[in-house]
This record gives C-alpha cells, structure tokens and sequence, in this order.
C-alpha cells in the first residue's frame, strides 16, 4: 500500500517508453469555418445551375428533339406523281402502288438475325449476309426493300416476324416501254424527274408527300392508344401531250426498220400538225425503255430530234426558193442555162450528177435538186436578203419546245461570212439545224406562209382538276399566201416523174416535199466534207393542195452512200400513208400541176425525157 494507504501505483517497467500524450486536433476560428463553407457550396451551386440553364435554355431543343424522337415514329405518305398521257388521254407514264419493306432493329433479337435473313432475302430479293447487315443497324428503323408489288409485300407481312413492317410507297410505270420514251424521259430513284417531260414538268408532277406520326412505348412498340398525327400527302398534276401514242409507235417502228435495211447509223423524224404545229410524233430509231433506265445509252442525246444538229443538205433549199418567188426574182417556169459546175467565192460547186449546161426551170432546178442552179438563184437574191429568210425561217434559233436540252443548231453570223461562205449556205452546207427545226421550215410552207413554234404540251391539269390549256404561240409570217401555194406546187415536182423524191409519194394524195443528202465531216480526213458519209433527208406535206400533216425525217450515214430520195423519201412515204388513213384525211380529189423541168427548143421536157406539157 502506498504511504496514504490507498492502493499502490504500478511501477514502471525498466526500459519501457513513456505514454504517447494524444494530440488534439486544432481547428481554424468558427468564422473562417463558415465562410470556406459557405463558399463551397455557393461555387456547387452555381455549377450545378450552370448546368441547369445549359440544359433547359442552349440545349432544350436538342434534348427535347431526342426524347421526341426516341418516343415518335414519323413514316412517309408517298403522293402520287402525275400521269403523262397523250392527245387521246392514253396513259404514256403513271404511278402505281407498291409497298416498301421495313425493319425495326430494336425489336429483333441478334440471335434472331440469321433466321430473319433466310427467310426474307428471296422474297427482297437481296443476300442473306445484306438482310442481315440491315437488321443489324443501330436505332429503330431500317430499309430492306422499295417499290414491291403488293402482292409480294404480303406474302412478306404473312411471315408474321416481329419487327418486320410494310409501307404504303408508289412506283412509276411506263407501259409503253420504248414507245415515246425518248420526250417523256424517266425519273431518278427517290422519284424525282431525270429527264423529257418529267424533268421539265417535275413541279407539276410530282405533289407533295405527307406523312402519319406514331408514338411509342418504351421498349419501341406502337402504343395503340396515342392519336396518330396525320399530315395527308397531296397528288401530282396530269400533264397532256399532243403526242399521238399509235402515230408515234408505228413512227419508231418504221425508223428501226429503215435502221436495219439501210445500215445505218441512226435515224429520227417528227411530224407536226400543219396549222398548229402540234408535234404529232418525235422519234428515234433504238431508243431506251423507260422502265429500265440501264438501256440508256450515256453517249447518246436522249431526245435526238430536238438535241441533236446535222447539216440538211438540198432539203434546205426551199428557204431560197420562197425568198426568190417573195421578191419576184423567179417565176416556175423562170428559165436558167445551168452547167454541172460553178466557181464561187474561190470554191467550185458542184451537181450531184455531171450533165451538160441544161436550160432548167426554176421547178426543175427545185425538182432535180442542182446546187448550181440553186446558187444562180440565191445570187440573184444576194447574201442579205437570203440571210433574213433563213432567220424568218427560224434557222439557227431555237424553237422553244417545251423539253430540255434543244439545240439551236447553227447559222453563221452576217458579219462572220467569208468570200465563200455564200457559196455553200444555199444549198443546206456549212449550217446545222434539229429535225424538229426541219419540220417547223416545212410548217410554214404548208400552213400558207405562217410560222407557228411547235408545242409538244396540249394543257396541264392541276389536283384539284383545274386545266390549263397551252396556249397556240402567235405565228410568224413568212413569205405571203399566194407565194407560199406556188412554192408548194414546185415541191410537188420533186414528187412526180423526173423528181428526186418520188419513192415519197402517196397514192391517192398530192405530196409536196423535198430531199437532202448532205455530206458529213469525215474526222480521219481532217474534217473534210466525205464522199460517202451523208446526213440523208426529207421533208414535206400531205396533202399538198390541203395541208394537214408536215413529216421531216433524217437518216444518219445509211451503208453503200445511198441518198435521200433511197432512204428519206420511203419513210416519209410509210408514216405519211399511216398517218392519212389513222386519221381519216380523204383525198382531196386534184391531181397535182405538173410544172416543167427542162425546156428544150420549143418544147418541155422532164429530165428523164417525158413531155410534161
């Protein structure tokens, strides 16, 4: 016990360390604590409301457009593009329902995917490893198949596989296939207008789509009770041409046919109403299917008879004729000694035929096609007067047909002339126009004197059924009335006996016309004009006395160097027969004047040797 009697305090051990003291922690004054603190949770505040106005002000839209978007399913009402018909209302191109087949990803499991694809990729018509990709995508919606037919879009539905859908979509149809493909074009993939009358009248055709807006559950389900928002799609127009679906049919069969016999490269035609140059048919031999656009040749115009310029030739040469009679300078039975040659402007022209200096009428020289005579005619003219009917005649210009890509073709300036320039224009050389440029020359002759710019639209009806009518364009007067019939008689001759286009007549009917074959520019002869490939052409009017229906045609290189009256001329026959008995036009009952060719002494002769008078 110690000395106080209480108990006795342990003794420490030898060697043992003293007792650690503890420390205590010293802390900072009480309002240095509280404004460290308070500054702490102001600096998280502010953050975290920073944070806030990010959210609910910059980047509301974008959030709110993600849940939007994560909770509706918008899907395409297709409208339905505008049917293109022909003067009779014969359907050329329109739009038919089909059916697009579509997945939602979300909702295939990936153990599913391979099934899927066995089963689905016969009938979209793709490989199994494809379907499957597609199934695989991220998000909600994928694409499997466009445009099915109906039929096969619901042998697709009957599979019953979850997450697999079927749309409403449209696809265009042409049923003529070939027929008039060439001015009514065709459409790129996503529908829009490629080319002809549905690129130029897209805006009309094509209407407006709408759509229908589903909402979704959270696992991606269309939620059956939500009200489904509707904006309804609204239809394309109908565009009318005045294209007439038989007369342009038998046309391009009579080109590929004329193709094949002749060898030659490519042939094309138009035929216009003679009052109202209506464009009745625009061909071209081997044109494209409109439902298959891998037939389309990328190294050919699509529409050569308004894209595509060449030289005329003799054809031309009626332009001099109708300046000549307009300012008196020749009557038909204005009499020329003309050789087989003649040096103009430092180049000597020419006659197709060497003959000796014959005593022409001006018929004849018309009639016999002579390039000699036509250019003694055209000096009498001079280059000025000569030029100003080439431009009343509209060469060089273009017509303004509703279509895209029309060439103007190729008149050279007055003021661009050489010393020998005069010497090859007359007769249809070192110039260039489009066969529908042919045909609108040859309009006017036969709608007495009058120009009319050919139209290939008759009116445009709108979706809600209300129709414009193209109006006709105000025509250009030419040369006068009484002229235009004596030009027309003259072009008779070229049909009858001693003529170069008689294999252009038709029996029953007065044919006015003439032939062209122009040489073409032979690119392994330095551009020199070539002794065998030809522009081969004809054109003209029937009946002559009574113009209803004006037929331009060119022939390009046929084999064998044959001219225009071997292969323009026959065709012109063929479709002009077609056309009078397509449309019931009844002979007029008068035989054609004959006019003489060649006077001899006292008497006239035809150049084959028949009295004519």
């Amino acid at each position: 016990m110690s000395r106080t009697g209480g108990p006795a305090r342990p003794r420490a051990r030898y060697g043992s360390a003293p007792r650690a003291r503890r420390r205590s922690l010293r802390l900072g004054p009480l309002h240095v604590r509280t404004r460290f603190g308070f500054a702490a949770v102001c600096t998280l505040l502010l953050v975290i409301g920073g944070r806030l106005v990010q959210l609910q002000g910059f980047d509301h839209g974008h959030y709110s457009q993600a849940a939007e978007a994560q909770r509706l399913l918008p899907v395409t009402l297709h409208a339905l593009r505008g049917e293109i018909v022909d003067r009779n209302g014969v359907a050329l191109a329109y739009t038919s329902a089909a059916q697009d087949i579509t997945a939602n990803p979300a909702q295939i499991r990936p153990a599913q995917r391979a099934q899927y694809a066995a089963r689905l990729a016969p009938l979209v018509g793709k490989p199994e490893t494809v379907v499957e990709q597609v199934l695989a995508q991220p998000g909600q919606y994928a694409v499997l198949a466009t445009g099915l037919d109906p039929t096969l879009a619901q042998r697709i539905t009957d599979l019953g596989l979850v997450g697999i859908y079927s749309q409403a979509t449209t696809e265009r149809q042409y049923p003529g296939h070939t027929t008039a493909a060439n001015v009514i074009g065709t459409v790129h993939s996503d529908g829009e207008g490629a080319a002809g009358i549905e690129a130029q009248y897209n805006s009309v055709l094509a209407g407006k789509d709408g759509s229908v807006t589903y909402t979704l559950d959270n696992v991606g389900n269309v939620n059956p009770s939500s009200r489904s928002l509707v904006d309804p799609a609204r239809n394309g127009g109908t565009v009318r041409l005045t294209i007439d679906q038989s007369l342009q049919y038998t046309t391009q069969q009579y080109l590929d046919r004329a193709v094949r016999e002749s060898g030659a490269r490519s042939a094309e035609a138009v035929v216009l109403d003679a009052r109202s140059a209506q464009v009745l048919a625009m061909a071209s031999s081997g044109t494209f299917d409109a439902d298959n656009p891998n037939t389309i040749d990328p190294n050919r115009p699509m529409n050569p008879p308004v894209m595509s310029a060449f030289e005329p030739g003799s054809v031309q040469k009626a332009i001099t004729f109708a300046a000549a009679l307009q300012h008196h300078v020749i009557t038909p039975k204005t009499v020329l000694q003309v050789p087989d040659h003649i040096t103009m402007g430092g180049v000597t022209i020419s006659d197709a035929w060497g003959h000796l200096a014959y005593p022409f009428t001006a018929t004849g020289i018309l009639a016999e096609s002579s390039n000699v005579g036509t250019l003694m005619i055209a000096h009498k003219l001079g280059p000025t007067i000569w030029y100003g009917y080439e431009r009343k005649f509209g060469v060089g210009q273009k017509t303004g047909i509703e279509l895209p890509g029309e060439s103007a073709g190729y008149l050279p300036a007055r003021k661009d002339w050489s010393a020998s320039t005069f010497a090859n224009l007359p007769f249809g050389q070192g110039e260039s126009m489009t066969v529908l440029q042919l045909a609108s020359i040859y309009q006017a002759i036969a709608n007495n004197g009058v120009r009319v710019p050919p139209r290939v639209v008759q009116s445009v009806t709108a979706p809600d059924g209300t129709v414009k009518v193209t109006g006709q364009p105000a025509g250009i007067r030419v040369i006068e009335p009484t002229t235009d019939k004596t030009l027309r008689t003259m072009l008779e001759s070229v049909t009858l006996p001693g003529g170069t286009g008689v294999k252009a007549a038709v029996p029953g009917y007065r044919v006015a016309g003439k032939t062209g074959t122009a040489q073409q520019p032979d690119p392994n002869n330095g551009g020199r004009y070539s002794d065998w490939m030809n522009w081969d052409t004809f054109a003209g009017m029937v009946p002559a006395d009574a113009p209803k229906f004006v037929v331009a045609i060119m022939v390009d290189n046929p084999a064998h160097g044959l001219e225009g009256g071997d292969v323009a001329a026959p065709l012109f026959h063929d479709i002009a027969s077609y056309e009078v008995q397509h449309a019931a036009v009844p002979p007029t009952g008068l035989l054609s004047k004959h006019v003489p060719l060649v006077r001899c002494g006292a008497k006239w002769y035809a150049i084959l040797g028949s009295t004519v008078c």
